[in-house]
């Protein structure tokens, strides 16, 4: 009777317990199907009509992308954290099983010693009573199987406990990765939901706003194409090229940089990235180390999904101004410990250039320029007849 409710409970417990599995076996998987149906709703929306409705849609549609993937990232995170839990516990019982052979191993070890000085070798030739003495032998042979035993089992114990230590801290490392992936994530999904803002700021929800928007971001950036392409095309540098006299030199032609795309545009720095090269140039001396890679890495930099600059955000105690060349201007900033980002206007190319002046005075400047490198005079290359604009970093 009792071995029949043991096999009923059993039973009860497996047919509970299953469609628990399946349910979650099929939540992951509806989860994965989801994710899949947005990526090729974005698929389909960046194919359609460059509109600010469908923009934002889009936007809408990388929010909810988003929001998914923190559910799966969030629900293997739970699982790792019970797999890694239930790996301590094994671990535990393991290291206390090992404990207690190791203890009975040092026991048998001693009474295997003692039983041998009392059966020395050869002692059944001169023993009265042999079958006493095959009883002793049997009894120490048993004590010595036990104790070769007891060492295989130690040996056994000892190796799953390494083999479970070394998956705990496997899964250790997998829930570290994950950990800064969900963080990462919830960075994206906020600077998604900031994006839309911006989005709807600029344009004032109006879609005229919006496409006079796109064409200038457009335009900028045709133009800086036209330049990186009359300069030899995105050619990325063999290796990264030194800081310059001043250390504060970057070149958009890095090949630790060259080839990323700026925010959620297809353009690379190599292409059209001089501008927030001369923003990171700017900043060195400022005393703000903000390399390309990293400006071009915050989709917040940028307008929607190009990587065009609407407004500019300074380090905190500066301003960002605009304003015609003008050599009493720049002699002032350069006075105060400031350099001057100049956009160029490549007339050879119908392009456009961004370089930083760094010293001189009266028209005679040294350049960084992010394209042909460091250390440059402004007079080598470029006319003051050629600047369309400074950009200020200023106070």
């Amino acid at each position: 009777m009792i071995k029949k409710i043991i096999l009923l409970f059993f039973i009860c417990f497996f047919c509970l317990s299953l469609p628990i599995k399946i349910k979650a076996e099929e939540s992951t998987d509806i989860l994965a199907k989801q994710i899949d149906e947005y990526i090729q709703k974005l698929g389909e929306l960046a194919t359609s009509k460059n509109t600010l409705a469908n923009q934002v849609k889009i936007i809408n549609s990388q929010v909810e992308l988003t929001l998914l993937k923190i559910t799966q990232t969030e629900n293997s995170i739970k699982n790792l954290e019970n797999e890694i839990n239930n790996l301590t516990v094994e671990i535990s019982n393991l290291d206390i099983q090992l404990d207690q052979l190791s203890s009975l191993y040092v026991i048998q070890i001693i009474e295997n010693y003692k039983l041998q000085k009392k059966i020395p070798p050869f002692t059944f030739l001169i023993s009265s009573r042999l079958n006493n003495f095959l009883e002793q032998y049997k009894y120490l042979s048993n004590v010595q199987k036990s104790s070769q035993n007891t060492l295989i089992n130690m040996e056994t114990v000892r190796t799953n406990y390494n083999n479970q230590k070394t998956t705990k801290i496997k899964k250790q490392q997998e829930l570290e990765t994950l950990q800064k992936t969900l963080a990462s994530q919830k960075i994206n999904l906020n600077n998604q939901k900031i994006a839309k803002n911006k989005l709807l700021e600029s344009t004032k929800n109006d879609e005229k706003k919006y496409q006079q928007l796109l064409t200038e971001a457009q335009n900028q950036l045709n133009a800086l194409r036209n330049f990186s392409s009359s300069a030899g095309g995105s050619s990325c540098l063999a290796s990264s090229p030194g800081s310059g006299s001043d250390g504060n030199f970057y070149s958009q032609r890095d090949p630790r940089w060259c080839n990323q795309y700026i925010g959620n545009s297809k353009d690379t720095i190599g292409e059209v990235g001089c501008f927030i090269s001369s923003l990171s140039i700017a900043y060195k001396k400022l005393g703000f180390t903000i390399t390309p890679s990293i400006y071009a890495a915050d989709s917040n930099n940028f307008w929607v999904n190009t990587a065009y600059m609407v407004a500019l955000t300074p380090p905190s105690g500066y301003t960002y101004k605009q304003v015609p060349y003008n050599i009493s201007v720049i002699d002032n900033e350069l006075k105060n410990g400031r350099y001057v980002i100049t956009q160029m206007k490549m007339n050879n190319s119908a392009g456009m250039h961004f370089i930083v002046i760094i010293s001189g005075s009266n028209g005679n400047y040294m350049i960084h320029d992010p394209w042909f490198g460091a250390d440059l005079k402004f007079s080598d290359r470029y006319s003051p007849s050629s600047v369309l604009s400074l950009r200020l970093i200023t106070r």
